[in-house]
């Protein structure tokens, strides 16, 4: 583990080389740990772990890094600089806060041949090993933990940027003139609320949908779509031809966690101008 501390410092200074030059803002900049600095960090390395950082609790270790060196932590980011690998591992710069491009976090890992690409999210489980101190695109100072990763998992987005705090079933399906609609579930997160929709063209003529006309009733007050980009989620395709079917999420502003109903509106039409349609609503509840 000693070899491989040095490794991550050492190899370390080409990550936060290529990171300057895609002009990031929020990296650890140039600074460089020269090969003394990096023995010395690794001679302070830890071979027993302290305690445990819960994921809750991952703000504090970037006011002081060094703080907490020798606690295992569990947390999940977004690489946002081509990994750098050799024959003794892979290095990655992770925003532990994707969300908001914050939290820059120094992750080694023992597996030179870990498939994960910048732009992936990442779970990582492992040891705060060191700090690393740099300066950012204008000069500011910047502490950033070093991560001794045990395992490094790629995940979706949901899984990183916004997991469910509750998902409500609702398996409801409703035909109008063969245009279906199908409401699977609600996901209720703390950055927003997810709709999973399936329509499915059972009609001689192509159909239309879109999701900007939905909105998700709550007592009084209605909340429209809010894109979310670069999330990954599937979006429902506004154009369905005869016999097809799409599906998708159809993302909205966050709600309280204590609402007990809301109703989906939905809107849509068809190439057939004789056939009229009733708004699609789907009265959900826990």
């Amino acid at each position: 583990m000693k070899r491989f501390a040095i490794m991550v410092f050492m190899v370390l200074v080409l990550i936060l080389a290529a990171c300057q030059a895609e002009g990031t803002d929020n990296e650890a900049g140039s600074q460089e740990p020269d090969a003394a600095e990096a023995e010395e960090s690794s001679d302070g390395g830890v071979s027993a772990t302290k305690g445990t950082i819960k994921q809750a609790e991952f703000d504090k270790v970037f006011s002081d890094p060094k703080a907490y060196k020798g606690y295992e932590v569990t947390f999940t980011g977004k690489v946002f600089v081509q990994p750098e690998r050799d024959n003794d591992g892979t290095y990655l710069q992770v925003f532990a806060d994707p969300e908001n491009a914050e939290q820059n976090v120094i992750v080694g890992v023992e597996d030179p041949d870990l498939d994960v690409s910048s732009e992936d999210y990442i779970r990582v489980s492992g040891v705060i090993r060191d700090e690393f101190t740099g300066e950012n695109a204008f000069g500011a100072e910047l502490k950033a933990p070093v991560v001794g990763a045990d395992t490094v998992e790629v995940v979706d987005y949901v899984t990183a940027v916004s997991p469910a705090m509750e998902t409500i079933q609702v398996d409801q399906s409703q035909d109008q003139h063969g245009y279906v609609m199908h409401v699977d579930k609600v996901e209720i997160a703390d950055n927003m609320t997810r709709v999973y929709v399936k329509i499915t063209n059972n009609t001689d003529k192509e159909i239309s949908f879109y999701s900007f006309n939905s909105r998700l009733l709550i007592g009084n007050k209605q909340l429209e779509e809010e894109q979310v980009y670069d999330s990954g989620l599937p979006e429902v395709q506004s154009s369905i031809l005869p016999g097809m079917e799409t599906e998708g999420v159809i993302t909205f502003p966050a709600v309280d966690p204590s609402t007990e109903t809301m109703t989906f509106h939905a809107e849509g039409s068809s190439e057939n101008y004789d056939l009229n349609f009733e708004p699609f609503t789907f009265d959900i509840g826990k």
